[in-house]
């Protein structure tokens, strides 16, 4: 969750360390504020996953409300058939149901298209019709179908999660080691076993006079887990971004680490932190499990 808030943030930290202290002050509560913002879309997003299913490559793979689609929808209202998606040669071919006008992003229409661009998370681009929205998610060997509604009433029914108060014991400055090339590591994943993880640095910080070490992967994304997670916080670890001006140093400030969506999302997949990104201390910052 890299945003122009979270830059803003990494200015008032900067200028708090040059005098070697992080103070949680008016300007960094309302960078704050701006950054749990953009995480409430976060979980708007993620909320609005409907339906899941798993594609077969011997199947039509058809979908929409109608119980003769090979997936039928769970919300009745939706429209009877809103197309399919083949496997044809080594790509994944969407072909729309005459009876819906299909639109990607950028309002072009569509009736067939080919679904083999992905991007950095294995996800195809985003089809449209009206309220409903969908696209493919390439887990190695696995394809799935994710629909979105933006009316879907689980959005309403989540309240969010409560965080601990904002403290400056858990904001510290880190340096940064990149690899020369990308460390791979084992990871758990949600959907059961473990899947394989580039790593491309490390992040070294000191607490209680102890250096401690995470790695992080591109986009400066850090998984980790604490011993909060036997208590209060959500049990198979948190995610947190960092931001560097020179990438050497970086401000990691655990007030911003957050709950993986599958934590509230049943439609999700979701990676956990390694083995070596679990602290031996508990860090008392950031989103918990318990709902407000």
């Amino acid at each position: 969750m890299k945003n122009i808030s979270y830059l803003l943030l990494l200015a008032v930290l900067i200028s708090c360390q040059e005098k070697r202290e992080f103070k949680i002050d008016k300007e960094y509560k309302e960078a704050y504020q701006a950054f749990q913002g953009e995480l409430h879309e976060e979980h708007f997003y993620y909320l609005s996953i409907s339906d899941m299913f798993e594609l077969d490559s011997a199947s039509a793979n058809s979908f929409g409300s109608a119980p003769e689609n090979n997936f039928q929808l769970k919300d009745s209202t939706a429209p009877a058939k809103l197309g399919s998606i083949k496997f044809e040669n080594d790509s994944l071919v969407f072909h729309s149901s005459p009876e819906v006008e299909v639109r990607l992003e950028n309002d072009s229409v569509i009736d067939k298209y080919n679904l083999i661009s992905l991007d950095h998370r294995g996800h195809s681009e985003i089809m449209f019709h009206e309220n409903y929205s969908w696209y493919v998610n390439s887990l190695e060997d696995v394809k799935l179908l994710r629909i979105m509604n933006s009316e879907n009433p689980e959005i309403d029914k989540f309240p969010g999660f409560q965080s601990y108060e904002l403290t400056s014991e858990f904001i510290f400055e880190g340096k940064l080691t990149y690899y020369e090339s990308p460390k791979i590591i084992e990871i758990p994943v949600s959907y059961g076993g473990t899947r394989e993880a580039e790593f491309i640095g490390s992040l070294d910080f000191e607490y209680k006079g102890k250096t401690y070490s995470l790695d992080f992967m591109e986009g400066n994304f850090i998984m980790f887990g604490d011993q909060t997670a036997l208590t209060e916080t959500y049990g198979a670890g948190r995610y947190l971004e960092f931001e560097t001006n020179d990438n050497k140093t970086a401000i990691l400030d655990f007030n911003h680490a957050y709950n993986p969506p599958c934590s509230y999302s049943g439609f999700t997949t979701c990676s956990y932190p390694p083995e070596e990104n679990w602290l031996d201390f508990e860090v008392k910052a950031g989103e918990k499990e318990n709902l407000l």
